[in-house]
């Protein structure tokens, strides 16, 4: 894991954030510099792509509200307050499935995610094809994949200037 200190453009810098969308949005936003705060002295900023709060946790309720309506779209109407429940046991299942293959002590997030993502798109291209209202819900699914599909793209395109961003605040 990679720390800034005392850099407040790291804030920005692009491999702080998993997906190629906010990843886009935070290139975007670094090249209009801040001032900076007068109250902070210090600061330490670290490079985990995995930690940023304002994407995370968007994105997995996100996806709970979207497996959750996948399932109430097949439930009878009397089952439809459990719902909630049953998407949440589907994704741990899921997980738990993931996470038996393999040496026990690894970290399965990149096949976790790859699959749980893998299983959303088979599942929202179905439900997409549908007549319910639950239709929705999946082309809103499959219009954010395929825009974050263009923004990898684009951030294929700006990989230097990325790299060249980042190096602003090595020692």
């Amino acid at each position: 894991m990679t720390a800034y200190r005392d850099c407040p453009e790291a804030r920005w810098f692009p491999s702080r954030y998993r997906f190629a969308l906010p990843r886009l949005i935070a290139y975007v936003r670094s090249r209009f510099p801040t001032r900076p705060r007068a109250d902070v002295d210090h600061i330490m900023l670290t490079i985990d792509r995995d930690q940023t709060v304002g994407e995370q946790y968007p994105i997995s309720v996100w996806m709970l509200a979207s497996v959750t309506c996948y399932v109430a779209a097949v439930l009878h109407v009397r089952w439809l307050a459990v719902a909630p429940f049953i998407a949440i046991a589907l994704m741990q299942l899921t997980i738990v499935s993931v996470g038996i293959i393999g040496p026990l002590h690894e970290n399965h997030l990149h096949r976790t995610s790859m699959s749980l993502f893998g299983l959303m798109f088979i599942a929202s291209a179905w439900f997409a094809m549908s007549k319910s209202p639950v239709r929705y819900v999946a082309w809103f699914f499959l219009g954010i994949a395929g825009l974050n599909a263009m923004a990898f793209l684009v951030m294929i395109a700006l990989r230097k200037s990325v790299r060249e961003l980042e190096r602003r605040c090595e020692p």
